[in-house]
């Protein structure tokens, strides 16, 4: 797996999952609420797509299925763990927009420096975004790229409601996108680091893919708890 490839994937994926806040800033707020509303939805097809159609395949030619299903229930519960820790500014705090209007457990961000905390919560996220992506891509390509694709997905709809709220924090347009750019670009040094220290463990990849595998299971459950959420609210 040649580490340019790795790279340039890691950068895409972080220009890509920035591209439904940008749409926001540049006045093309209905486009981003859709891609808001709709985004969980599609996110969680593609992240289960990554777990049971690719990685958990993979990992099962190395390990039974019983230490697969406990590795991955572990990782589930770890990221879980992690989301708790990071408390009310977490990433995956079910940002919506509905109308004009930004919804979110962190309505209580009015000012500049709250705003800052949840940028920097966010750019922890990311590191884990890049480590995850990082030891996926170590499977192959086959692996890394459906895991680049669902992180796309997921983060997409999230990164509209973290620029809404450095929208109503009275950012400049131009430092938010600067910002929110440098902060989802922290995946690219992440995810090279993660791929050169797995390099040295290949041993025990199949034991950290199956791990991996619940980290996604963690994500994917709360994108379909913003799916059920948006259904409902809409009936």
């Amino acid at each position: 797996m040649n580490i340019i490839v790795l790279i340039i994937a890691l950068t895409l994926t972080a220009l890509f999952s920035l591209s439904g806040g940008v749409l926001l800033v540049i006045g093309k707020g209905r486009v981003a609420r859709k891609v808001q509303k709709w985004g969980p939805a599609i996110a969680f097809l593609v992240l289960c797509y990554a777990v049971f159609g690719d990685i958990v395949p993979e990992v099962l030619e190395e390990l039974p299925m019983w230490e697969v299903a406990v590795l991955a229930i572990a990782g589930f519960f770890a990221c879980a763990l992690i989301g708790l820790l990071m408390g009310k500014y977490h990433h995956h705090s079910d940002l919506h927009l509905h109308g004009k209007h930004a919804e979110t457990h962190g309505d209580e961000i009015k000012n500049k420096t709250q705003a800052y905390t949840m940028l920097a919560v966010d750019s922890v996220h990311a590191v884990a975004d890049g480590i995850v992506l990082g030891t996926s891509f170590l499977a192959g390509i086959a692996t890394g790229v459906p895991t680049c694709l669902a992180t796309i997905a997921h983060e997409i709809p999230q990164e509209v409601g973290d620029f809404a709220i450095m929208q109503k924090a009275k950012f400049e347009t131009k430092k938010i996108l600067i910002l929110q750019t440098l902060s989802a670009l922290i995946i690219v040094p992440a995810g090279v680091v993660a791929y050169l220290v797995g390099e040295q463990l290949l041993g025990g990849l199949p034991v950290v893919l199956a791990v991996v595998a619940g980290f996604l299971l963690y994500v994917a459950v709360g994108e379909l708890s913003c799916t059920i959420q948006i259904l409902h609210k809409k009936n």
